[in-house]
């Protein structure tokens, strides 16, 4: 009789903590994932925070998602809408949110139980508007990667496991790349209210979290080095899946995109970085066509273009072979 009552206790406990913890909207988009996204799901079906919901926003699958996210029951909330992008498909599972933090989570990566726990917990106590953890890259069941090794070592824990960027700080590192995978995310709702940019083609996330820096200087971001979760890499991946000149295309696209609607917000170093990434993405596309035989009056145009900005050349030139020379360390 005492272990029955000790239980009821503890059941109830568990319920009372939920009701005064926030409530998470996970938002999984998908398309043609049906081969991996139960994994995904069940990821978040067994997460130790149990106070969230689970939001599927299938873009237009042609294959067997629905019979995958069926044999579910109603522990989710499936939509099914017409193909049209993967910033469009997070905007619409954000309309159905209902929770008080958004966490993205792409359909082929997988979280561990403790994320959300820690997550949210870590958000909570340092009153954050965004909060991100390091994670592993799985290429192979033989080849693991931690992602962000390099980066937590060179920063200073401000509390227990979770370092608070400076405001200054976060910035400068976000315009110089990403750093944060949608998966990796949790965002105060009200921090983000005006959604993802459907006309970004590769970097929804990182267009996502450069908006609520410039729209807020008051923006609180947060990161522990602690691997909470896993991406895995593979061909349908929106930026692993996609290689060459094509992909490049995008990338600038989406820079110019983002050097037209911040430009009245960044200082000019803030733009000469976008304009340099531009023209590193522009010398990869003569590579690329080199390597592919593809010499045309495009890649000329795109030359004379590069070497009439001498400055940002020799600062394209000088990024990339730093960058290469530390990715070759990285391996040894």
């Amino acid at each position: 009789m005492y272990l029955f009552h000790r239980s009821i206790i503890k059941q109830y406990c568990i319920l009372l903590d939920s009701i005064n913890l926030p409530l998470v909207s996970v938002i999984i988009p998908t398309y043609n994932r049906g081969y991996i996204l139960h994994r995904t799901i069940e990821a978040v079906i067994n997460q130790t925070y149990t106070n969230r919901e689970i939001i599927i926003v299938d873009d237009g699958s042609t294959d067997d998602t629905k019979k995958v996210v069926a044999a579910f029951g109603n522990k989710l909330q499936y939509i099914q809408k017409k193909h049209s992008g993967q910033g469009d498909t997070r905007n619409i599972g954000l309309q159905y949110a209902k929770g008080e933090i958004i966490a993205p989570l792409d359909s082929d990566d997988t979280w561990h139980e403790e994320f959300l726990e820690k997550s949210v917990g870590y958000m909570i106590d340092n009153n954050l508007d965004m909060f991100f953890s390091n994670w592993a890259h799985y290429i192979s069941p033989q080849k693991k990667i931690i992602a962000l090794a390099h980066f937590s070592n060179t920063i200073k824990a401000q509390t227990k496991d979770c370092y608070i960027f400076d405001y200054k700080d976060f910035r400068g590192r976000l315009l110089e790349g990403a750093l944060a995978p949608s998966s990796s995310l949790i965002i105060k709702k009200t921090s983000m209210n005006f959604g993802w940019n459907p006309r970004v083609h590769i970097g929804d996330d990182y267009f996502l979290q450069l908006e609520m820096v410039f729209k807020n200087p008051d923006c609180r971001v947060g990161f522990t080095s602690q691997v909470l979760w896993q991406k895995n890499i593979n061909n349908s991946n929106i930026c692993d899946g996609r290689k060459g000149t094509m992909f490049r295309k995008l990338i600038i696209n989406d820079l110019l995109l983002i050097s037209h609607t911040f430009k009245s917000v960044m200082t000019e170093r803030e733009r000469e970085i976008i304009f340099v990434k531009i023209v590193i993405n522009k010398i990869l596309i003569i590579y690329y066509s080199i390597l592919e035989w593809k010499i045309g009056q495009e890649i000329n145009e795109i030359f004379i273009d590069i070497f009439s900005k001498p400055k940002l050349l020799f600062i394209a030139v000088k990024t990339g072979i730093y960058k290469l020379i530390v990715k070759n360390i990285q391996r040894i």
